[in-house]
């Protein structure tokens, strides 16, 4: 017996061989599908950025004539509500793979159409443009400390003392400074939380976490900007570029 797709999904996420699939909860508390490890990447980033409202995977399915004039079915792997209210469409592929296939070039095109009549963005995101290496690890580490739980009120006030008169310290330096009354699991807690939602920042393009403490070069630093305010959007923080088609 078929189970049925989360809510809002059109169809459950299926095996491709050797693809990584998974269900998730996002920040809306919606059940989140991804299909590969690419699309589990773009899902970390859209729930670490402050500007997406909402998400959905497989959304919905739309038909197109191909070059030939023959019928075909896609499905995008999310569609983005901003807090702005933009809407987006969001594709996760491989880039090889998409400078090789016509049938991707002409479904491209057709989800271009499509979001230009509905005055929605479409966005198509690669191996290439995801995060790899560190900055993967760090953000997959950090995602299991997004919720507020985590937000301990005391903790996070004795961390942005600390560090208000530090320009770049290491995070075992500070934590060290701890008192007996302070314990580590929720200092930690707390240090993580604020690291995911940018209140303090690091270089997540660094190793953070090695041999079950803190890596040596590992560096964390207080936001400049208003913890309250705005953090980067995809693609602005760390100066990578997704791919916006556009007409």
């Amino acid at each position: 017996m078929k189970r049925r797709p989360p809510p809002g999904n059109v169809r459950r996420v299926i095996s491709l061989g050797h693809n990584i699939r998974g269900v998730t909860t996002n920040k809306r508390g919606h059940l989140i599908q991804f299909e590969s490890e690419q699309e589990h990447k773009l899902v970390l980033l859209l729930e670490r950025d402050p500007t997406v409202a909402d998400y959905v995977s497989q959304p919905e399915t739309f038909h197109f004539l191909d070059d030939n004039g023959r019928q075909r079915a896609y499905t995008p792997d999310f569609k983005v509500w901003r807090t702005d209210g933009q809407i987006e469409l969001h594709e996760v592929t491989v880039e090889a793979r998409r400078v090789a296939r016509a049938s991707l070039q002409q479904r491209e095109a057709a989800a271009q159409a499509l979001c230009l009549q509905q005055g929605w963005r479409y966005i198509v995101h690669t191996d290439q443009t995801l995060p790899s290496g560190y900055e993967y690890a760090n953000l997959d580490f950090l995602a299991a400390f997004r919720a507020t739980i985590y937000a301990d009120a005391v903790m996070t006030a004795w961390w942005l003392r600390q560090l208000a008169q530090e320009k770049q310290a290491h995070p075992r330096s500070i934590l060290d400074r701890a008192g007996s009354d302070l314990s580590a699991g929720p200092l930690l807690n707390s240090l993580y939380h604020l690291l995911w939602h940018s209140v303090i920042q690091m270089d997540w393009r660094q190793p953070f976490v090695w041999r079950s403490d803190f890596h040596p070069a590992a560096r964390i630093w207080l936001s400049t900007a208003d913890p309250a305010g705005p953090r980067p959007q995809i693609g602005v923080e760390d100066s990578r570029q997704v791919q916006e088609v556009s007409p």
